[in-house]
């Protein structure tokens, strides 16, 4: 631009002094034209080059982030091993409906499924271009709490859920019409005395045949004895190896009884006694 001015401040050759203020009309050189835009020098190709990867690049990125492909919706997510849970309720627990999959983390949604009370264990894996499949294992009952509202499912760690469809139910119930075995916890989920629940599930097995078991605050856990007329107060689930010393010692009178109904307690396994509905109690 200053050799344009100063070319153009010039004075003619032969000109006067008049003439100081007149602009000359001799023709610029085509190599001063490109100074009239400052930091441009031409279109190298180089440069070109570059600014047709940089709209590239941009247009890719546009499409990635807007193609419908990407997005995550029912559809495109598939779900395996679970039996009783539809797969509409589990890609609700998902959380992740009109995602894409540039915003997925596997690990959350595992996080999020998990969080639903009738499942134990997710893995997730996104496929390319935009598939999503999850693998869940849902909560298997140990036993069956009837009260006076409903049944519910009992898990292992005693927590309570409604029961669902499923094609074999648990074997053992636990009959507590009041609710009585309920403990309270921070959750806030309904849930019964674990020590209950693991002295009936260990007492099923080691008898065998014993499926069915009461509750109720006087006497605890009650059921009655196979192979004779006896009936088992059983107590809390505290001291179970001492109550089963004691049952196991008893129970050759109690067959040897017969038809001869007959109240055994060992809730206390130090003053355990056995109660003969015609006869005073008999302490042992």
């Amino acid at each position: 631009m200053q050799a344009f001015v100063l070319r153009s401040g010039r004075l003619r050759p032969g000109s006067k002094g008049s003439a100081k203020g007149k602009t000359s009309s001799l023709p610029v050189p085509a190599g001063t034209q490109a100074t009239l835009f400052p930091g441009f020098s031409g279109l190298a190709p180089s440069k070109t080059v570059s600014l047709l990867l940089l709209a590239a690049v941009a247009a890719a990125l546009y499409w990635l982030y807007t193609s419908e492909s990407f997005y995550i919706y029912r559809e495109n997510v598939r779900f395996e091993g679970a039996q009783y849970l539809s797969d509409d309720e589990l890609f609700a627990a998902c959380d992740i409906d009109s995602w894409s999959i540039f915003w997925l983390d596997p690990e959350k949604i595992e996080e999020q499924v998990m969080a639903h009370p009738y499942i134990t264990a997710a893995d997730a894996k996104i496929r390319w271009p935009g598939q999503i499949e999850i693998s869940v294992q849902e909560v298997r009952p140990v036993a069956l709490w009837a009260t006076e509202q409903q049944e519910y499912w009992l898990l292992e760690d005693g927590v309570a859920l409604t029961p669902r469809e499923l094609d074999i139910q648990p074997a053992m119930r636990i009959i507590d019409p009041s609710a009585e075995a309920r403990i309270a916890n921070v959750e806030g989920t309904l849930q019964i005395d674990k020590r209950i629940l693991t002295s009936a599930m260990i007492l099923s097995n080691r008898l065998s045949i014993v499926s069915e078991f009461w509750y109720n605050s006087r006497y605890g856990l009650n059921f009655s004895l196979p192979h004779t007329q006896a009936w088992v107060h059983w107590g809390d689930g505290y001291k179970f190896e001492e109550k089963w010393t004691v049952l196991q010692s008893i129970k050759p009178q109690l067959e040897a009884a017969g038809d001869e109904a007959i109240t055994l307690n060992v809730s206390v396994p130090n003053r355990s006694f056995t109660r003969r509905y015609d006869d005073e109690s008999d302490e042992q």
